[in-house]
């Protein structure tokens, strides 16, 4: 089955910040049984948060806008800012083609 892999970058937290929300927003995409192998860290080069998330399917502009939405709810929920907003904005977008995205295949 094919999947999406949407790859989100969170700019507007520290670093502090990020990893203070890490466990509680991965918790909650993991609690999301849609989301096929969610990740979060703290991408220090780049000084933003990166969430990738696959979705089964193949239509990557429809899963992409749902992916930014879910995201963005899970973010706003779990990672206190202390800067004026965040941005959110996606680094990648592409179908996938193997059975089941595996932590081997897509590292955070």
């Amino acid at each position: 089955m094919p999947f999406v892999k949407i790859r989100i970058s969170v700019t507007g937290f520290t670093e502090a910040e990020a990893r203070d929300g890490l466990v509680a927003l991965l918790d909650e995409l993991r609690s999301r049984s849609w989301i096929v192998h969610p990740a979060a860290s703290w991408d220090a080069d780049r000084a933003r948060l990166v969430v990738t998330t696959h979705y089964e399917g193949t239509n990557a502009d429809f899963l992409s806008r749902a992916a930014s939405d879910e995201v963005w709810d899970c973010v706003i929920a779990c990672v206190s800012f202390s800067s004026d907003g965040i941005h959110f904005e996606i680094d990648e977008l592409s179908v996938l083609q193997y059975a089941k995205p595996d932590a081997a295949l897509d590292p955070p």
